[in-house]
């Protein structure tokens, strides 16, 4: 099998890219997560794959070396999977490399930009993998002229949210801010500013990524390989292949925003989501929202309201003074600060074991009797769960459902159910696991519409081919079949190359 970049750009791409120093530890802390053992099978070597890959200039880590179990560290520690290998990859060639040896020795591949995968696929969400992670593609480049960055596949939001604010500027990205931009931007990607400027992937312009035999496709966008644009723009994190790079736009900082914090006791929360359904249509697409609701144990404030608006506090007051007069808050603050501060201001989260569902929500809402379901599953449930509401619209609802891949447009609420396993045995952990997804399918089946949000990847959700990506299905696997005809970049929840 022959590589397929032209060798003199070889040098020309080494040049662009900017790495740093390698360090392979990617998450801080580890909540509630087990020491693993290694499978007997997984630390026997795959005959010729060392050897295959030996001209390799990148770091490349197999079972049993010092680093490996770093290596296969990943966000949800609720199952531990085992690649063959992981190969830290600096520039496109070793990229090229890699795909090769993976045809050669068959072996499936993922990409890792974060490792935050709600399933571990990042990992390959099975044993026996490939891992090509990004990392080191962590390039930056801004363009003031045209208000574009170029920003490397395995950037963590935090980092390109620190160098645009250098200069200047912010990006549609979300409050968890050691996610990598590769796999959070090509799912959609909801955040700080995405009902003014849309999803995260609305504001792709263009990506460069390596294909299942080994191209280099420096020039993925609306004209030029315009269906795999289309589908790595809400479905990009789902098998296409490596992707290296995007162009984003980017937007100037405000000289002023304003963190809200609204809070309710537990007899308000109903009147807090009804009142919301009242005022959602024309609340200032400064603001983007999302309301939590929480367990009533051991907590006076049970809802809150929370985002940061673009702006001043007296507008920002003046944003949701409907809401306040129709729901009387037991709490309210306002606090001016710069963006900067509002992004660092996130929490950083644990590497933890946990579950997570997700349900789209059409307006006007919820309705009481399902407020009361969601409440009482979140009440006496014995693992720590809560309700995280997304409030859609504004910009979200400009751009048309076949604009890309991402197609939840004109909803309410992306709603996630979050359940947080850590502090349990595993007979427990268990127990809440089977509650979690028994809740889900009744609260899906009367409360919520159809589709739910890959991004939220569920390993469990039943038709996620269509929740996920409804009637751009069939395309994005026509796509898939187009670029990666042998299905090397696959596990449970990628594209297929067939319908089954």
């Amino acid at each position: 099998m022959s590589l397929s970049l032209d060798i003199k750009f070889f040098l020309l791409f080494l040049l662009i890219i900017q790495v740093t120093p390698l360090n392979t530890r990617t998450f801080l802390d580890d909540v509630g997560c087990e020491i693993v053992q290694y499978p007997p099978e997984i630390l026997g070597p795959v005959p010729h794959l060392k050897e295959c890959l030996s001209t390799i200039n990148s770091l490349v880590v197999y079972p049993g070396d010092p680093n490996y179990y770093e290596s296969i560290k990943t966000f949800n520690c609720r199952y531990s999977y085992f690649p063959v290998v992981i190969i830290y990859v600096t520039n496109i060639l070793d990229i090229q490399l890699s795909i090769y040896c993976a045809n050669t020795l068959k072996i499936p591949v993922t990409a890792r930009s974060g490792g935050h995968s709600f399933e571990e696929y990042g990992n390959g969400g099975r044993n026996g993998v490939m891992v090509i992670d990004v990392k080191e593609f962590n390039q930056v480049s801004i363009d003031k002229e045209t208000n574009t960055a170029i920003i490397g596949a395995g950037n963590r939001l935090i980092h390109i949210y620190r160098k645009l604010n250098q200069a200047g500027f912010l990006f549609p990205a979300g409050t968890c801010l050691l996610v990598g931009i590769g796999g959070y931007a090509t799912g959609g990607g909801y955040g700080f500013v995405a009902r003014k400027y849309g999803m995260s992937s609305d504001n792709v312009i263009s990506a460069e990524m390596v294909t299942a035999n080994g191209s280099f496709l420096s020039s993925i966008n609306s004209t030029h390989h315009s269906d795999l644009f289309f589908a790595l723009r809400g479905a990009g994190n789902a098998g296409y292949g490596i992707i290296t790079s995007f162009t984003f736009k980017i937007y100037p900082i405000p000289p002023i925003v304003t963190a809200i914090n609204i809070s309710y006791v537990s007899e308000q929360v109903d009147l807090l989501f009804m009142s919301i359904a009242k005022v959602a249509k024309n609340l200032s697409d400064k603001l983007t929202p999302d309301i939590r609701i929480l367990s009533e144990n051991d907590r006076l404030y049970i809802g809150s309201f929370y985002g940061v608006f673009l702006g001043s506090a007296e507008e920002a007051k003046s944003a949701v003074n409907e809401l306040i007069e129709l729901t009387e808050p037991a709490f309210t603050k306002f606090v001016e600060l710069s963006w900067e501060e509002a992004v660092e201001k996130s929490p950083r989260f644990e590497r933890q074991p946990f579950k997570s569902t997700s349900y789209v929500i059409a307006p006007p809402g919820l309705s009481r009797e399902g407020l009361k379901f969601l409440r009482n599953f979140i009440n006496n449930i014995e693992c720590t769960t809560k309700a995280l509401f997304y409030l859609m619209g504004g910009a979200i609802n400009k751009f048309s459902v076949n604009s890309s891949a991402f197609m939840h447009r004109d909803s309410l609420y992306m709603l996630q159910m979050a359940m947080h396993l850590e502090g349990h045995n595993k007979e427990v952990q268990d127990k809440c696991f089977e509650k979690h997804l028994q809740f889900s399918q009744e609260f899906r089946a009367k409360y919520a519409i159809y589709f739910s949000y890959q991004n939220y990847i569920d390993r469990n959700l039943q038709n996620w081919e269509t929740r996920y990506y409804g009637h751009h299905f069939p395309r994005l696997v026509e796509t898939k079949r187009k670029y990666d005809p042998n299905n090397l970049f696959n596990w449970a929840q990628s594209i297929p190359i067939k319908f089954s």
